[in-house]
């Protein structure tokens, strides 16, 4: 490994260390290199103050399609339901808009570690000062996800299952046992007064049940978290997303536009 490509990886572990998304190896590794060293204790400061405030940048901005593609093949890059009573909160990522994923892409991109993920976000967060066109409060809660979201990749046993439309990735599901969290990217907007969308969940045995319901207010990269597997949507091989008319799941989904296999 040559120098350059040490440091890249203590660059990562800056931001992971940051997160609090670290193993206690990579952890202590990242520390006794600290020490010492001026450029990482630079990084570690730059995370932190970046996470800190998050939800203060004074000026609204477009995030350029690249960052937006950075962030967004690290939130996907680790490799490893809620009741129907009422829909998961939505607060939308105001103005972003950028291409899609590439199959191919998410597929590099699994090469990357957890940290790597983390890295990529906690990153991109500090290149573009994360605003939305909104208030103040908005702009504390996607952050919050979004940090919240990296944060599972960092966990043991977490998966992470894409949901596609043909080649393109819309929708991440971050599953940790009965907990589920998903990350939305390239859904429509839906009438959120007439329609919703629905998570499924379908078992080994072919069963196919409701997960959770959700509304996509502005196309974009966000975050649903919260969610929670049913009893009876266990051992779940398959999630499924629907778009369906009313603001519940129906008994039979309508047809399916995206899914992915655990």
């Amino acid at each position: 490994m040559s120098r350059s490509d040490q440091h890249e990886r203590y660059e990562e572990l800056a931001a992971g260390y940051a997160l609090g998304a670290l193993e206690p190896e990579d952890e202590q590794t990242f520390l006794t290199h600290l020490h010492g060293c001026a450029r990482c204790e630079r990084d570690l400061a730059v995370h932190l103050s970046t996470l800190t405030h998050l939800a203060y940048a004074p000026d609204a901005a477009e995030p350029p399609a690249s960052l937006l593609d950075g962030i967004r093949a690290g939130v996907l890059a680790s490799g490893r339901g809620s009741s129907l009573s009422e829909v998961a909160e939505v607060v939308p990522l105001g103005a972003a808009r950028s291409r899609r994923l590439h199959v191919g892409q998410l597929h590099r991109a699994r090469a990357m570690t957890a940290v790597a993920a983390a890295a990529a976000l906690v990153v991109g967060l500090g290149v573009w000062n994360v605003t939305l066109q909104s208030d103040r409060s908005q702009q504390e809660q996607w952050g919050e996800r979004m940090t919240a979201a990296v944060r599972e990749l960092g966990v043991p046993g977490t998966d992470t299952v894409p949901l596609t439309v043909g080649d393109d990735v819309v929708a991440v599901a971050l599953v940790h046992g009965e907990e589920v969290s998903l990350v939305v990217d390239g859904l429509k907007a839906n009438d959120v007064r007439s329609t919703t969308y629905v998570l499924w969940g379908q078992s080994r045995f072919g069963d196919v049940r409701p997960v959770a319901a959700f509304d996509v207010t502005e196309e974009g990269l966000d975050v649903r978290e919260g969610l929670h597997l049913q009893a009876g949507v266990a051992d779940v091989t398959r999630f499924m997303v629907t778009h369906e008319q009313g603001r519940v799941a129906p008994p039979i989904p309508s047809p399916v536009l995206a899914s992915g296999d655990v």
